[in-house]
């Protein structure tokens, strides 16, 4: 489970969870996403990414903050084309390596104040958990 935590609020933080995940290129995976604000839970669904998707995010995330992804220049805004969460923004705040992370689509919005060190592990994580899930969902 990969968890990125707010660093001024010790009980708000997300959890991305992978359910089950289907190896290639045009495939996906099904995530559990839950939500935690001052140590209740908010949000707790199961939705769908592609891999291009979570790849992506992945990215993203682990080279936090990125300026480019694929000859896009990120505008400190990842957007996806899934219905869900599709949104990843990032505001650098006056604290050094500080940043408002927020995490929405249509319907959620959350928000982490974090580092962007702490980014980068919850990036690496998510690539472990990814390619774990891709790994033992291959061979079952």
């Amino acid at each position: 489970m990969a968890i990125l935590r707010d660093i001024f609020s010790n009980g708000t933080y997300v959890e991305f969870n992978f359910v089950k995940c289907i190896p290639g290129k045009f495939e996906g995976c099904q995530l559990n996403f839950k939500y935690y604000l001052n140590h209740e839970k908010v949000h707790d669904f199961i939705f769908g990414w592609t891999n291009l998707t979570i790849e992506n995010y992945i990215e993203v995330t682990a080279a936090f903050p990125l300026d480019m992804l694929n000859d896009f220049i990120l505008n400190n805004l990842y957007m996806s084309f899934e219905n869900h969460l599709y949104g990843l923004e990032w505001e650098k705040r006056k604290e050094k390596d500080t940043y408002r992370l927020r995490l929405y689509d249509s319907r959620i919005a959350c928000q982490l104040n974090v580092t962007d060190t702490e980014v980068r592990k919850f990036g690496n994580e998510l690539r472990m958990e990814w390619e774990k899930g891709l790994i033992n969902d291959e061979v079952s």
